[in-house]
This record gives structure tokens, C-alpha cells and sequence, in this order.
């Protein structure tokens, strides 16, 4: 697997900008997924996710692997709330994109850029967004409930910059690197994956 690397993002006129940190392969089974230590790419079929088209790429710390650095106001942001309100799905008031979203709180703080996406560093701070947990879920699974950190965090893949080394979706799909998710019918806590092919109600 290849170390953490920095790869940034925008919305479609540039007002948000976010970097985000993969290391690839994402989990290629159940067992990497369930392990928790993989990067995570995938679609899902329920009607959120659905009408949105979003593509999933779930970076394996929210709170050390993500910084958004434009705008400097989180009020500049729109957002659209689902999941009982918990999650987040936050777009561009200009441009109407949507990079991420994210179930955490966002906290404003002043870091060097350069340094944290692993170059050298300006020895100049700026103020950035970086996602910390809020509250516990609680998930059922094999008839347990599990809680856990309630620390979602997910970058829609389609506004990660293309010509990055790593970045390209084609690549993605033809190594079979994302998985499907079935959340549309489930009546478990987590939701059914698998690799083939989407869930019905799902897309490629």
C-alpha cells in the first residue's frame, strides 16, 4: 500500500478548496473494510446519494487526513442535511457543487499547508477547516450494537483534481476498486457490499 499522500479538490468555480490525503489501494474486501485502516471508495443506492451522483472516497482518519482552505467562513457554505439531520452534504452558493460532506464538527485552526500535506514547509500558518467526531452512533450488526465515534467524513471523488498522480476514476473502476453499497433497502444498521456490481436502485 503507498503512504498518505496530499491530493486537493475544488468546486467547480474554485470558492471551495480542500485537500485530502489517500493512500492506494482503498480496501479491495470485507476484511480490509471491517479493519478500518484502508481508504474507502464506493456508491451508494440510497436516494440521497443517488440523486446527488456522489462517489464516495472516505480517507481513513477524517481528523488528520482532511483540511478545507477556502472559503475562510464556513458561512459561505451551503449545506444539505439528511440521515436525521447528522450528516451534512455541503455545496458551493455559487457554483452548486457539492465536494464532501461530513457527520463531524468542523474547527477552524492555523496550520502550515505546505508541512501537513507532507512538503516543505513556507514556516507561514494559515487558517484552514479540519473535521473532529461529534457524539457516538450506534451501529447493529449481527445482532450487536456497536458504538462507535460518530466521525463521518466522505469527499465526493468527482471534485478531487484530475491529472494527480492517483486521481483517475476510469483507473479506479477498471481495477475494481470500489465497492457498491445497499442502503436503499437494508434494515441493518450497516449497510450490504459488495465489488461486482451496484445494488438495485444503485449506478456504476
Amino acid at each position: 500500500m503507498s503512504a498518505n499522500k496530499a491530493y486537493t479538490g475544488s468546486c467547480h468555480c474554485g470558492a471551495i478548496q480542500y485537500q485530502v490525503k489517500l493512500a492506494f489501494p482503498p480496501a479491495l474486501n470485507l476484511d480490509e473494510l471491517n479493519a478500518g485502516d484502508r481508504v474507502r471508495m464506493y456508491k451508494c443506492n440510497c436516494t440521497v446519494c443517488h440523486k446527488m451522483g456522489l462517489f464516495h472516497v472516505r480517507p481513513k482518519d477524517p481528523a488528520t487526513d482532511f483540511i478545507m482552505t477556502s472559503p475562510t467562513s464556513f458561512d459561505d457554505l451551503a449545506d444539505y442535511r439528511c440521515n436525521e439531520g447528522k450528516i451534512g452534504w455541503y455545496f458551493c452558493k455559487k457554483c452548486g457543487c457539492r465536494p464532501f460532506g461530513g457527520g463531524g464538527e468542523f474547527e477552524q485552526v492555523d496550520i502550515d499547508v505546505g508541512e501537513w500535506a507532507g512538503k516543505e514547509g513556507v514556516g507561514k500558518t494559515q487558517k484552514v477547516w479540519v473535521s473532529r467526531p461529534k457524539g457516538e452512533w450506534t451501529d447493529t450488526s449481527n445482532g450487536k450494537n456497536e458504538v462507535r465515534p460518530s466521525h463521518y467524513l466522505s469527499i465526493n471523488a468527482v471534485t478531487l483534481d484530475s491529472g494527480e498522480g492517483g486521481v483517475d476514476l476510469n483507473e479506479w473502476h477498471e481495477k475494481n476498486w470500489l465497492y457498491y453499497s445497499e442502503y436503499k433497502e437494508s434494515s441493518l444498521g450497516t449497510p450490504l457490499v459488495r465489488w461486482e456490481k451496484p445494488y438495485p436502485g444503485g449506478m456504476y
